[in-house]
């Protein structure tokens, strides 16, 4: 095993970074390699990364189902989703990010490395870095090494397992990390870089910043402690140093199809589709008396923070509950692929866990102070904040996991990623539910059933349970 991620970890640092397509449209898409590949490599940047944006914030994945699970907002008038039933034909972000975003990615990467465009070579590296983990991180085992090669008569890719996925991701990272290293501007036609405005520093920053999280997402399976520790200590691998740095996607918010997801589900214009506070994300937030949660939610009917119970319906006109704050549904509100604050958790439990020396108490702090910084909270607010008792740092996974789950309000999926990684917050799942647990995947598309069966069903016979809900992922050692 060993030797084969060698030989795909040299063969991915060639060049060979593929994606994958399984949707009915797979063989059209590759009919036709020059009406793709005629245009500048550049050009294939900004649908890739509004696609990837818009697919990890969708309605179903990110709002219906993972931000219930991890019990953040509760949909009273369409509960099943609290309760774990999950409908894999309204499950589009596997089939999305494959015939879309990694197929461009893939293509931007072959033109620029044909014009030695090594600043988009190691963006393109770095976006595609990003779907895949995302992917792996949702489903499990999925199709890789062979992913996209229609053009070498492969039109139904075999799965890879995570490990493999994993550690091609983080090498791939380090290749895009040696690629701008030095640089100062990408070499992209004004516009392009919709993410950073060809800032190479800043793109540079990211890329260490998710090697940071794909290393510390697998390191309580695998001993990782030496490369965190490298990557944090060496002075030329720079990490994002202030929200300035945040890999945040701006929606132009000018028509329906770019608009932010939540918009239709969030905003002042919505209809009440049911979103309301999650109990448990309240409760947390009164007793702490944090501050956000009042730009998290509005107060009910009699002017106070009530939250509602995952799984559990009511009747619309019920105005007993907080309703989520329009200000996460505004056409243009930004989607994150990864901020500051976010790195600083990560620093923060690197320390806890004594990979390295430093004081994880300030790392915390400067993580909380981050979120408020960029939500546009006081300085009075976050003192008098740090100071409660439930938050005063204790030096425990725990209280640092807690925080991080505030701060990624809205953000349901790398919520619950984080939660099955470490088992905080320690949620208690729904009764009732499909399974008896906060589900560790999602199943996988009907798509992938009906064109890619016999490959799906040898990936599905290394998971625990089958293509269960409650099928453990790979990395997950609770």
């Amino acid at each position: 095993m060993k030797t084969q991620i060698r030989i795909f970890i040299i063969t991915l640092l060639l060049g060979v970074f593929v994606s994958t397509s399984c949707e009915k449209d797979f063989d059209s898409i590759n009919e036709d390699p020059n009406s793709i590949t005629s245009v500048p490599s550049g050009y294939l940047l900004p649908g890739a990364i509004f696609t990837i944006a818009s697919q990890e914030n969708a309605f179903m994945e990110n709002l219906a189902y993972t931000s219930a699970w991890i019990q953040q907002i509760s949909c009273g008038s369409w509960y099943n989703n609290g309760r774990y039933y999950y409908e894999k034909s309204r499950g589009f972000l596997f089939d999305n990010l494959y015939v879309g975003p990694l197929k461009d990615l893939k293509t931007m990467y072959s033109l620029a490395k044909e014009n030695n465009n090594q600043g988009q070579m190691a963006i393109s590296l770095i976006m595609m870095s990003y779907a895949y983990a995302l992917l792996t991180d949702c489903y499990g085992p999925i199709p890789f090494t062979e992913a996209l090669s229609a053009d070498e008569n492969v039109n139904k890719p075999r799965y890879d397992s995570q490990e493999i996925i994993y550690r091609a991701v983080i090498d791939s990272l380090k290749s895009a990390t040696n690629m701008l290293k030095g640089k100062t501007k990408i070499d992209i036609i004004n516009g392009y870089d919709v993410l950073y405005d060809g800032d190479a520093e800043k793109w540079f920053k990211f890329s260490n910043a998710l090697r940071l999280k794909l290393m510390m997402r697998i390191s309580m399976k695998v001993d990782m402690n030496q490369q965190i520790k490298d990557l944090i200590s060496d002075p030329e691998l720079l990490l994002p140093q202030s929200n300035a740095d945040n890999a945040s996607y701006v929606f132009p918010g000018t028509a329906p199809k770019n608009y932010n997801p939540f918009y239709s589900n969030l905003s002042a214009q919505a209809t009440d589709g049911g979103y309301r506070l999650c109990n448990t994300l309240v409760d947390y937030m009164k007793a702490s008396n944090d501050p956000r949660l009042s730009l998290y939610g509005l107060p009910n009917d009699v002017g106070e923070y009530n939250g509602l119970a995952s799984g559990t319906g009511f009747d619309n006109d019920d105005q007993t509950y907080s309703k989520v704050n329009p200000y996460w549904g505004e056409s243009n509100r930004p989607a994150d692929f990864m901020t500051y604050s976010e790195v600083l958790f990560l620093i923060a439990e690197v320390c806890q866990r004594g990979i390295i020396s430093d004081d994880a108490s300030v790392y915390y702090s400067l993580a909380i102070k981050a979120n408020f910084d960029d939500l546009g909270i006081s300085q009075q607010d976050f003192d008098a904040f740090i100071t409660e008792p439930s938050v005063t740092f204790n030096n425990t996974l725990k209280i640092i996991m807690e925080q991080k789950w505030i701060t990624l309000f809205t953000r349901g999926i790398e919520a619950w990623s984080e939660q099955k990684r470490t088992g905080y917050p320690a949620l208690i799942p729904v009764a009732g539910g499909a399974v008896n647990v906060i589900p560790y995947r999602f199943q996988y598309t009907i798509a992938e059933e009906q064109s890619n069966n016999q490959n799906l069903m040898e990936a599905i016979s290394t998971l625990s349970n089958g293509d269960a809900l409650d099928s453990k992922i790979w990395w997950i050692n609770l």
